[in-house]
């Protein structure tokens, strides 16, 4: 009788226990638990940029420069322009303004592509002046800078300026950005070929202030959260952006106030997962109405923006005066980690609305966990690959801890899952000519998220429904009066040598279940690597026919193919033994968790899978998956071990994983050997999907895991996936998201 083993079907019921396991995440974290790297530092993390805004040119003829057309992918400061004149402006010399979010921000970056139609670089802007206004009357100029010249070439990253960098606006505020040409590159006309602004973003140290928003949410498509309360985190109104001990002024345009004077509170988004050691308030300032502002008040803290924990301290806020320097009504001393605070309202001073001037918070000491835009970007394609569901990289040389590599030297496989083939709108975000292949790879030049730097392989139109890998020879399915073929879903690869291995779970359709597949077996395959590229055509399966990489047995159904840790010499392992450790789950019978199992097989014995030795309950190493160590509760399809190479925990490993497969949460925890069960448990991300999402119907995230290959002694880049229901109508729903995770600086 042929076995077949649930994979995809059973995840959305473990996501739904992920509230309940996750017992640790509405607690403080001790920030020593899981030091990755020294506390002291003698510089700063690479900054992130911030988040992308969405600027409005206040005339049509100039919408070419901020409209996406012409741009590889969605909203990246790391994307190429093409050479084409119609997706880019040129004509008279003028003013381009253009209102930001309909908003006032805080600015940070402004990355500038130079007009790039080849033969006619000459009109490109050579100086340029850039002036700010909150109201487009009055403007400030931030300054005249030099843009470099473009290339012509068919894939253009951001000229910026002649020095290679963009434009830092620092931190000020403001609704409307003018830009002014001053002079050109000798041409008749003047020309940019695409702007992209960007919310400013914090160096990322103790004591640094964080740069927050309101809880941003959307509702069918449409974004629902008030513009008025981002002036409680965008600095209007403050003397300085950054400091606690700034004066506010009394304008009301830059101070919130709810026409609901018992409003809950005031919830923050700080971005990310900090360590937060101080919060400092303004209140509610506006001249004549200052009985709006708050008089008492709690703090509340929050893993996912809904669920919110009350911290037990009460706290007065005296009164604003009404002049134009109030100086902060309240700072209060207090450590919390925390992706989401809230002021909670507890009382004005009477007035008929609830309001306050702004809010600042800054990062204490311990781990913390954001965004990396440039590498979540490198996988938003506009044309051809457009994104996929899991997904797995490892260095093609083998070395996935290599600190003295020179980057040029570095190259990174990728292969995915289900992957979207199509051509995307940058202005609607819809889909179009969408086929589906079951597996597809990408190949990337270097450490860094170069969008030039990165090839994507796929089957063509005419192989839809097939994949890189597939079953050999091909095993056919007749289902409905349809012939279709058995596919794979890749799991985790590794370098043995000069050969690709990753492992593979093969999918059948069935017509009974909840999605209509099952995952019935896995099988490992097998590339050659020549001259540090992967030749597909070198393709061979090592069949399990033997049941040895998947089964089921009194326990439940199991499956190796979730991650791996390679302990050997080749992968820059601290302590190696020569094996490779092959993780997989365990969805037990009568039991609500998936568990994660472990096996290992010496590294050139790989290819016998009867060599292979599974984890049992004992601590021992045998033969047969019977009575299993479970390693964690959290297993997933997708996960990580990772050994902590710097630090108090040098040596000890990490594993990351969603538990159950899908769900928001980001859980880490830590054993002392290969052989440990994994402990103390720590949720240290929640990903904003569906919240804060424009298309929430349906949306989820899931498979987060980390990406060794990528990351660095001082950061660990931690990957998940975004999937939904409508997948196959708009182009950001389905593609990977990277977190770091790391130690705040403490610079002295």
């Amino acid at each position: 009788m042929r076995k077949q083993y649930w994979i995809a079907v059973t995840v959305l019921f473990f996501s739904l226990i992920t509230v309940s396991t996750c017992a640790t995440s509405g607690r403080p974290v001790d920030p020593g638990v899981f030091p990755l790297s020294p506390v002291f530092e003698t510089e700063l993390l690479p900054r992130q940029v911030g988040e992308f805004l969405r600027i409005h040119p206040l005339e049509e003829k100039y919408t070419g420069i901020s409209d996406g057309f012409g741009m590889s992918g969605r909203h990246g400061r790391n994307h190429w322009h093409n050479n084409d004149p119609k997706t880019m402006y040129v004509g008279e010399k003028q003013d381009f303004v253009f209102d930001i979010s309909f908003r006032i921000e805080q600015l940070g970056e402004l990355h500038i592509w130079n007009y790039n139609e080849e033969g006619k670089t000459e009109n490109g802007i050579r100086n340029i002046t850039i002036s700010l206004s909150n109201d487009n009357i009055t403007y400030t100029e931030a300054g005249t800078f030099e843009l470099a010249q473009a290339s012509g070439a068919e894939k253009l990253l951001a000229t910026n300026l002649t020095g290679g960098t963009s434009i830092d606006l620092a931190g000020k505020s403001a609704r409307y950005i003018k830009l002014s040409p001053v002079d050109n590159y000798g041409g008749e006309e003047f020309g940019l070929s695409e702007i992209r602004l960007y919310r400013y973003k914090q160096d990322v140290f103790k004591g640094a202030y964080i740069s927050a928003s309101p809880l941003e949410r959307y509702l069918n498509g449409r974004f629902i959260s008030s513009s008025a309360n981002y002036n409680l985190f965008n600095g209007a109104g403050l003397s300085d952006p950054f400091s606690a001990d700034a004066v506010h002024d009394n304008n009301p345009a830059h101070m919130f106030a709810d026409r609901n004077r018992k409003i809950a509170g005031f919830p923050i988004d700080l971005k990310g997962k900090y360590p937060v050691e101080k919060i400092v308030i303004w209140n509610y300032n506006g001249a004549g109405n200052t009985d709006w502002g708050l008089r008492k008040i709690r703090i509340s803290y929050s893993e996912d923006g809904k669920n919110w924990i009350r911290t037990p301290e009460v706290y007065e806020l005296p009164r604003a005066g009404g002049e134009n320097n109030l100086t902060p009504s309240l700072v209060i001393e207090k450590h919390l980690y925390a992706r989401y605070l809230r002021v909670d309202n507890l009382g004005n001073h009477g007035g008929s609305r609830a309001g306050l001037s702004a809010i600042r918070c800054y990062i204490g000491e311990g781990w913390f966990a954001d965004d990396l835009p440039d590498w979540t970007a490198l996988f938003s394609n506009y044309v051809g690959w457009s994104g996929s569901d899991g997904f797995f990289a490892t260095s093609l040389d083998g070395r996935i801890y290599a600190p003295d590599r020179d980057p040029a030297d570095h190259f990174i496989h990728f292969h995915f899952g289900d992957t979207k083939i199509s051509v995307v709108n940058p202005r609607t975000d819809f889909r179009r000519h969408t086929y589906m292949p079951y597996n597809t790879a990408a190949a990337l030049h270097g450490r860094f998220p170069d969008s030039t730097k990165i090839t994507f392989t796929w089957p063509e139109r005419n192989q839809a429904g097939t994949g890189i890998i597939m079953p050999d020879p091909p095993e056919r399915v007749t289902l409905a009066g349809s012939d279709r073929l058995k596919f794979y879903w890749l799991g985790p690869s590794f370098v043995i040598g000069e050969k690709l291995y990753v492992t593979a779970a093969k999918i059948d359709f069935i017509t009974e279940g909840a999605w209509g597949f099952w995952g019935e077996g896995a099988d490992l395959a097998r590339f050659d690597i020549t001259d540090n590229e992967v030749d597909f055509s070198s393709l061979v399966i090592i069949k399990d026919t033997a049941n040895r990489l998947s089964n089921e047995n009194n326990q439940g159904n199991w499956m190796l193919t979730a991650g791996v840790f390679e302990n050997t010499e080749q992968a820059g392992a601290l302590n190696p033994d020569g094996y490779i450790y092959i993780y997989g789950y365990m969805d037990r019978r009568f039991n609500r968790f998936r568990s994660l199992i472990a096996a290992r097989v010496k590294a050139d014995e790989i290819e016998n899978l009867h060599s292979w030795e599974y984890l049992l309950e004992n601590n021992t190493w045998g033969r047969e998956m019977t009575n299993p160590k479970i390693l964690s509760r959290f297993g997933a399809t997708e996960v990580s071990v990772t050994e902590i190479k710097t630090g108090p925990d040098r040596g000890k490993f990490l594993f990351v994983s969603t538990p159950g497969t899908i769900g928001q949460t980001i859980q880490i925890s830590i054993a002392s050997s290969l052989t440990e069960e994994f402990t103390n448990s720590q949720v240290i991300y929640h990903t904003d999907v569906p919240q804060s999402w424009p298309y929430n119907r349906g949306a989820f995230s899931s498979n987060a895991k980390v990406h060794a290959a990528m990351s660095n002694d001082r950061e660990l880049y931690i990957a998940y996936n975004v999937n939904g229901d409508e997948n196959w109508t708009y182009g950001d729903i389905y593609r990977p998201r990277y977190i770091r995770f790391a130690r705040v600086p403490v610079i002295q």
